[in-house]
């Protein structure tokens, strides 16, 4: 595949610009993004090795996993007694200067490294910024999870009544998106929050049953071909039972369209941040903003670039984002509004559309 090639031949170019030789690649969703292969690896050692020199790649995989790469890349295998050291030893050679993911091995596979003859270093952000840039590709199918997600809350907004629990509803997001041919099962996350429990921002989905007036607020995911949309939606169970809740929806909304309207290429991920917070402080509730306003987007639900305040990333086309500003009230309840989000060449395109006007949100009931 040629954009598998391309991304083969970026990564081996940062590694000869850094002075790297060659680097051993273990996180699953970096080898994805490289081959193209989804490995699971349980407890055994996975290694992909990428030569800066020859741009040639080379797969280190347990024997039991034979044939894994499917023909990508080369294999080399290892029997579980023995244990991947030799091979590891063999297919990086007499490299001078190796780059390992010092963030992902564990230290058991780290004193292996150690015992190689050659200077280890850490590989850092090298394959985590590649990613930030999506392809035409990758972008497609993501607009397709975010199409997912658009139509689940389309599913499930007229079927939502009092009485219904959180984990009815929990279960409802799930089955509905099952039904898509390429949503993967095994990886997924739902919050499902209402009243007073979506005050929470990471809260679990419980027995709660709604009552009429209530807010229900959604955060899910839908994880498509392994890459992710993600979204949050507050609906509100027959009529807005709160005003309180109503004031901060709209003040959420404003600082949710005020950052989407700043980004564009050129302009630092923490100014996207500034534009949510700014909303949301000089209305009087920025010590109830929480968390970030917002986080990168594509193989991982989180991944490079974040936008938080203090991230200097300038903007560049082809970056993927959620921006997510929320407002908390313990005892009330909580608003967050989320959209997936593309940097273009002139601004950015808003993958997820579903509806975020507060008239919409109200189900009947």
């Amino acid at each position: 595949m040629k954009e598998l090639r391309e991304r083969q031949l970026k990564a081996c170019e940062a590694l000869k610009n850094a002075g790297i030789d060659k680097a051993i690649i273990g996180d699953p969703m970096s080898i994805n993004y490289l081959t193209g292969i989804h490995i699971i690896p349980y407890e055994r050692y996975y290694g992909l090795v990428l030569d800066a020199k020859t741009q040639e790649l080379i797969m280190v995989n347990p024997s039991v996993d034979t044939g894994c790469m499917k023909g990508t890349v080369p294999e080399r295998t290892y029997l579980d007694e023995n244990g991947p050291g030799d091979i590891v030893r063999e297919v990086v050679g007499s490299c001078k200067k190796l780059a390992v993911e010092k963030k992902y091995f564990s230290m058991s596979v780290g004193e292996m490294f150690a015992s190689l003859d050659c200077e280890i270093v850490d590989l850092g952000d090298c394959i985590a910024r590649l990613r930030m840039y999506k392809d035409e590709a990758e972008v497609e199918t993501m607009q397709f999870a975010a199409k997912i997600v658009d139509e689940a809350i389309a599913y499930v907004s007229d079927k939502i009544k009092p009485g219904m629990t959180e984990k009815e509803l929990n279960m409802m997001l799930y089955s509905y998106m099952a039904g898509y041919q390429g949503f993967i099962t095994d990886e997924f996350i739902i919050l499902v929050l209402a009243a007073a429990n979506s005050a929470n921002p990471h809260g679990a989905s419980g027995d709660y049953a709604f009552q009429e007036g209530d807010i229900v607020l959604m955060d899910f995911c839908a994880y498509y071909n392994y890459y992710w949309s993600d979204i949050t939606r507050c609906l509100f169970v027959g009529k807005v039972g709160n005003p309180k809740l109503a004031e901060i929806y709209d003040i959420v909304l404003k600082a949710n369209l005020t950052a989407i309207a700043a980004v564009k290429p050129g302009v630092k991920a923490k100014d996207i941040d500034k534009a949510a917070r700014d909303v949301i402080t000089e209305a009087g509730y920025g010590e109830l903003f929480l968390h970030r306003t917002g986080h990168g987007l594509g193989l991982s639900v989180h991944e490079e670039p974040y936008i938080t305040s203090v991230n200097e990333l300038v903007l560049e086309e082809g970056m993927t984002f959620t921006i997510e500003p929320g407002i908390y009230i313990e005892g009330v309840g909580g608003v967050r509004i989320e959209d997936d989000i593309l940097v273009t060449k002139d601004g950015c395109r808003i993958l997820t559309s579903r509806s975020k006007r507060l008239e919409d949100q109200i189900v009947k009931i």
